[in-house]
């Protein structure tokens, strides 16, 4: 039984697992089996001993590590990972009393966090529906990425397979973003950045090499003339197709310049990140999430929002 209740706040992104050829294989890509390879992963996780289930982010001084797994399958899971920042020791204080008592934690000692994620396959579409708890004191989502990433070479390295894998994350846009943009009076400037593959032609040369990016930025401007704005529609057309769960597309953000009733104003896709608020229970003196319960509403929050 809980002790109390908090609002915490999910994160949406889509999750894409890219496969690569090892050797001479035509095998069509297939969903159903890129499933089987996830869940073939996380089992493998999990009976693995804490020392070799977690992954040292030093960067952070953080060590992550894959607590448990419900496979309800056909591609949908409900993950629990836990992490423990060290190399955080500091004077500790009573806060009621004011007394000084002293130094409680080693270097080495962290403090274990809990974060819970869920992966739910989207009807339709060769892509997962990811969601993220947002535990400002456990991980975030390229956590997640780099630690499957991690695990995943890990097994190809002594595995047979014609193929390895690759897990990538993108922002699920929220709504907010045709809001404000139903509200700009004037817009003067539309920046698409895209793929540079998808160029073609002489830009062709310059995919996939090291020294430039990978994306380059197209930028339509209005019209001389007083009046005359970029189309709303042509944006929101754009915008829906960024928003699409094909992953094959090639645009990776949209900003607009312009200005609304206010002033002045810039808009993009990157700031406007699908999020949801739940309430959910939490058990003290942690005030660590109730699993059960967060993903109770979390199964709630996507049937209710359809993604």
């Amino acid at each position: 039984m809980s002790d109390s209740k908090k609002t915490v706040q999910i994160y949406f992104h889509w999750m894409d697992i890219e496969r690569k050829k090892k050797g001479a294989d035509n095998t069509p890509y297939s969903i159903d089996t890129i499933c089987a390879v996830l869940s073939t992963l996380f089992s493998d996780i999990v009976k693995k001993e804490l020392q070799d289930k977690k992954h040292d982010a030093k960067r952070k001084k953080k060590v992550v590590w894959l607590e448990s797994v419900d496979d309800l399958g056909d591609g949908n899971f409900n993950i629990v990972f836990k992490s423990a920042k060290y190399d955080q020791s500091r004077k500790v204080r009573d806060t009621d009393t004011m007394d000084e008592l002293g130094i409680q934690k080693r270097p080495q000692d962290g403090d274990e966090e809990k974060t819970h994620f869920c992966i739910r396959l989207r009807k339709g579409a060769e892509r997962f529906t990811a969601v993220l708890e947002s535990n400002s004191l456990g991980i975030t989502v390229s956590d997640v990425a780099i630690y499957l990433n991690n695990k995943f070479h890990s097994v190809q390295e002594d595995s047979t397979e014609n193929y390895s894998y690759t897990v990538s994350f993108e922002m699920m846009l929220g709504e907010d973003f045709l809001v404000e943009l139903d509200k700009m009076k004037k817009i003067n400037l539309l920046r698409i950045t895209i793929d540079i593959a998808e160029l073609g032609g002489d830009f062709q040369d310059f995919a996939g090499t090291n020294e430039v990016r990978s994306t380059v930025e197209l930028y339509l401007r209005k019209n001389r003339g007083k009046g005359v704005n970029i189309p709303k529609n042509l944006i929101s057309n754009t915008y829906n197709q960024h928003k699409s769960a094909n992953p094959k597309k090639q645009i990776k953000k949209i900003a607009v310049e312009g200005a609304n009733d206010s002033g002045n104003l810039k808009i993009d896709t990157d700031s406007i990140h699908m999020k949801h608020s739940i309430e959910v229970d939490t058990f003290q003196p942690t005030n660590e999430v109730s699993t059960t319960d967060f993903f109770d509403k979390v199964n709630a929050s996507i049937n209710e929002m359809g993604v």
